[in-house]
């Protein structure tokens, strides 16, 4: 799989584009001293004991190679996504494998069979990857685009979540990006906003499409400066804040208990 990557890599480099990859079974052909060959780590004995007592497989949360990494740098450097479709019942080792799809602005889609779940049958399975497959191909893209956000003064950007590169401090590169790519940053509140009474942030995308026109799109909205944490609370996006602790939830290393 890491010859056949690096080999469309050198196809699109020149032009970018998008790469779809459907794996099955985990990399087994290719120079073993090169990273692209993995092998099964599931050992139901290499576990990590939490402190409620409980073991949880937190080794396989980290890669085991930097291949698939650093052909998403220069994916990315290039304008090319990766998408990846996993068809797979049995270990995919996902975490050494997804870095060339977040790092190029790609989608990773699993449809593995545990054999525990009636909504994991095989034929429900089947149904939806032909379903999602359907729309994936006829669901509208972007190629070679960058996102910036920009700010009231006071504010300071800490990190940003979601598949990407960052390129600077508020200027994300997204070789490919889509309607179904969520992005979120946390902020942080560097001075005092006694002089405000609003805020605003923006949020800028430019992106080619593909009827290779260069296009902007620009978000922008206000909010108002509140003194209670209460008057926050309520007005809230849940939805948004409940998938930022997700995302942020599974960002971390070794730190599930």
């Amino acid at each position: 799989m890491g010859s056949a990557l690096s080999l469309s890599k050198k196809i699109l480099e020149s032009i970018g584009g998008r790469i779809t990859l459907f794996q099955a079974t985990l990399p087994n052909i290719g120079p073993s001293k090169s990273g692209s060959v993995l092998k099964n780590r599931e050992d139901v004995n290499n576990r990590t004991v939490s402190s409620n007592n409980t073991q949880v497989l937190t080794p396989l949360l980290n890669p085991v190679t930097d291949f698939y990494k650093n052909l998403g740098l220069e994916c990315s450097e290039t304008q090319i996504g990766v998408d990846i479709f996993i068809l797979s019942s049995s270990f995919a080792d996902i975490a050494s494998i997804s870095p060339i799809s977040k790092i190029t602005g790609g989608s990773i889609f699993y449809y593995g069979n545990n054999g525990y779940n009636i909504q994991c049958s095989p034929g429900r399975v089947l149904a939806r990857f032909e379903s999602d497959f359907e729309y994936y191909l006829s669901r509208s893209i972007g190629f070679e685009a960058v996102l910036r956000i920009r700010k009231t003064k006071g504010f300071g950007i800490q990190s940003f979540f979601g598949n990407f590169f960052v390129r600077s401090v508020d200027l994300l590169a997204l070789p490919n990006c889509n309607p179904d790519s969520g992005y979120a940053v946390q902020l942080s509140i560097d001075e005092e906003l006694k002089d405000f009474s609003h805020v605003c942030f923006q949020a800028a995308v430019l992106y080619t499409s593909t009827d290779g026109e260069r296009r902007i799109k620009v978000h922008t909205v206000s909010f108002p400066v509140v003194s209670t944490i209460h008057e926050v609370i309520n007005n809230a996006d849940q939805e948004a804040v409940v998938g930022l602790v997700l995302i942020k939830f599974f960002k971390q290393d070794n730190k599930i208990d």
